[in-house]
């Protein structure tokens, strides 16, 4: 999404605060509301109409929004932004979430709350939805055998294991939603340090590197 918020333009050491109608303060408690709603939806969907209480419990767990990035106009230490060249301040918003309804239901939700502040505020504010993709789920029989497989995996590098293999939900967008359309789609991950990826600091150990490709030759294995 991107979200527009125009008020009036002025020079910082002039305009009262009291007669202000600033953009950048506007989104600033836009972006908290953001924030609030994403990590407490509970707090913000009632239990009822699309959001039961399935869906609720999905998006406590799997519900994640970010602001990543964010422009000002006319963007000078001494100017309130305002409605030069078209926009004033602008900020995109990505909402990912493993429940479609629910993501619907949180989109349909912020919504009205920004248009709310931006009111309360006398500034204006529009939200516009650049790119919308559902959530894809993974063939359960392939998901199966990838856990069969990386439990063999692991076996024959450390010895008998007690331990589940996790069955992980990503956020991220892979090839493998790509082409959902066309086949069935499973995923393997190998783990980077501290769960970090898209970073200098994204690290992969060796062994589970190697793992990794025994996993994947057990996989292939099973289906020759």
């Amino acid at each position: 999404m991107k979200v527009t918020v125009r008020g009036s333009q002025g020079h910082a050491g002039t305009v009262p605060m009291s007669m202000r109608r600033d953009p950048m303060a506007a989104a600033a408690e836009l972006i908290v509301l953001l924030e609030s709603l994403c990590k407490h939806p509970r707090d913000f969907l009632s239990s009822g109409g699309n959001c039961n209480e399935q869906t609720l419990e999905s998006l406590s767990t799997s519900l994640v929004c970010t602001v990543g990035e964010i422009s000002t106009w006319p963007s000078a230490s001494n100017v309130i932004p305002g409605q030069a060249r078209n926009s004033s301040v602008t900020f995109t918003v990505d909402l990912r979430a493993i429940d479609d309804v629910g993501r619907e239901a949180v989109v349909y939700e912020l919504s009205n709350q920004m248009y709310k502040i931006c009111d309360r505020r006398s500034v204006s504010c529009m939200i516009e939805r650049k790119h919308d993709a559902n959530a894809v789920i993974c063939d359960q029989e392939l998901s199966s055998r990838l856990k069969s497989a990386a439990y063999s995996a692991v076996n024959k590098m450390v010895g008998q294991i007690h331990e589940e293999v996790p069955v992980l939900m990503s956020g991220a967008g892979h090839d493998a939603m790509a082409i959902s359309h066309l086949t069935k789609v499973g995923m393997l991950f190998v783990r980077c340090r501290g769960g970090i990826s898209h970073s200098p600091e994204e690290h992969v150990l060796e062994d589970d590197v190697w793992a990794a490709g025994l996993a994947v030759l057990a996989f292939l294995e099973s289906h020759m």
